[in-house]
């Protein structure tokens, strides 16, 4: 059975660009993300993040944090990955854990309570993307052509080379 190729930064990003742009809180937290995208621990979420601030503004004010922190508490709008703690005194550890640099949100929702984004925004955002993806096909096609560029001159190089040593080697009787 075949498996499917191991996604790149760029498709982690979509997914999260989605997510960030259409999750009915604003703040995404980077585990939340690890556990709803089912990447491995040790993926560097964050690092793929930040690598994109066109999209995507991390953290969020210590106030904004407190405001949602009292919303956790309560048990409203629990993130999957809170709810799976069973032990309530380790939720309640984990909720009061979380601080500015544990959140994310999309550069379009950066008040508090934003609403989801628009279509055209998750679409701009996608199609960003994608141009990036295929400056990066470009990029990785000009290479492949590049070394087969100077494939092609040193086995052109080595065929002529080997015929003037065959031919000298006829002058000199050798063969």
């Amino acid at each position: 059975m075949a498996t499917a190729p191991a996604p790149d930064d760029l498709d982690i990003l979509s997914a999260i660009w989605i997510l960030a742009s259409n999750d009915e809180n604003p703040l995404i937290t980077y585990r939340g993300l690890i556990h709803r995208l089912g990447l491995p621990a040790t993926c560097d979420i964050q690092a793929i993040v930040r690598s994109r601030p066109e999209l995507f503004r991390p953290g969020a004010t210590q106030y904004r944090i407190n405001q949602w922190k009292s919303e956790l508490r309560a048990g409203k709008s629990l993130p999957g990955w809170i709810k799976e703690i069973s032990d309530a005194s380790e939720r309640q550890a984990t909720i009061e854990k979380l601080g500015p640099e544990d959140v994310f949100r999309s550069q379009f929702r950066a008040h508090a309570n934003a609403e989801r984004s628009p279509i055209e925004i998750i679409k701009w955002g996608l199609e960003h993307l994608d141009r990036l993806r295929k400056a990066k096909a470009e990029a990785n096609d000009a290479s492949a052509k590049r070394w087969q560029m100077w494939l092609v001159f040193w086995v052109t190089l080595l065929g002529v080379v080997s015929q003037f040593g065959i031919a000298f080697a006829k002058y000199k009787g050798w063969i």
